[in-house]
């Protein structure tokens, strides 16, 4: 029996390219993957453009990317393998799942993250020999994580739980979250962030070039990362790892 897999496209008034992206997900994913679009609460044609696709869709108020990336969560709670994927990635080539998905069975990583920019040179080179001779894929970490590719399992889900709702806007929610998973022990690696180099090109960029950030004011911006710095120099604090999954 395949295990359960499902992938996540988290969504706010993108209605003129969630269609692009549902369907390269569809395209590319392995055949019985569930694929929801988790809208936070659009006031375009995002539900229109999505009506009659096969998908699951599913529409709450808008609360932020954080808040709605726990609402992805909640919905996959009961796959084995699961991926978020935001608005503006588009997969391009079949495999792209597989590779995440063959990496974490043979390595014991739960948590994967699309790395951003620059990388950083490798730690522990028996792990990068080992990926190389077992699976012909190079591991690449780097302290620049994107937010618009998270491939976990179902461990992580429930070790860990949800993005914390304190954080207003994106950012500090997506590594307070990871740096949970990686508390929890489920990223067998000490860097933060890990990718896989052969899945790397297999998407397509549209528009946003700054990991998902849903706000194009920037004064708002600016307030949103402030405030984020304040709350995760807060939970700081606290000795914790798992948050209450709840659907909001």
């Amino acid at each position: 029996m395949n295990p359960k897999r499902a992938v996540s496209i988290v969504t706010y008034n993108r209605a003129n390219r969630i269609g692009e992206v549902v369907e390269g997900v569809l395209s590319t994913v392995p055949e019985g993957t569930d694929v929801f679009v988790i809208d936070d609460g659009s006031n375009d044609l995002t539900a229109r453009e999505v009506r009659g696709l096969n998908v699951h869709y599913h529409r709450g108020p808008n609360k932020g990317v954080g808040a709605n990336k726990t609402r992805a969560l909640y919905m996959m709670r009961d796959h084995h393998f699961s991926c978020i994927l935001e608005d503006d990635l588009v997969p391009q080539t079949k495999g792209w799942f597989e590779i995440y998905e063959t990496v974490s069975t043979m390595t014991d990583i739960h948590h994967f993250c699309r790395v951003q920019d620059k990388e950083i040179p490798e730690t522990m080179p028996a792990f990068s020999a080992y990926m190389k001779e077992a699976m012909n894929l190079t591991p690449i970490y780097g302290p620049s994580p994107r937010g618009d590719l998270t491939f976990l399992t179902r461990k992580v889900i429930a070790e860990v739980g949800a993005f914390h709702p304190l954080f207003e806007g994106v950012g500090y929610a997506h590594g307070e979250w990871s740096e949970r998973v990686i508390k929890a022990g489920l990223v067998s690696h000490p860097s933060k962030w890990v990718d896989v180099q052969e899945a790397r090109d297999m998407f397509k960029q549209l528009g946003d070039t700054e990991g998902g950030r849903w706000d194009d004011d920037e004064a708002a911006i600016k307030h949103q990362i402030a405030r984020n710095k304040m709350v995760r120099k807060k939970l700081a604090k606290d000795d914790y790892i798992y948050h209450p999954l709840e659907i909001v």
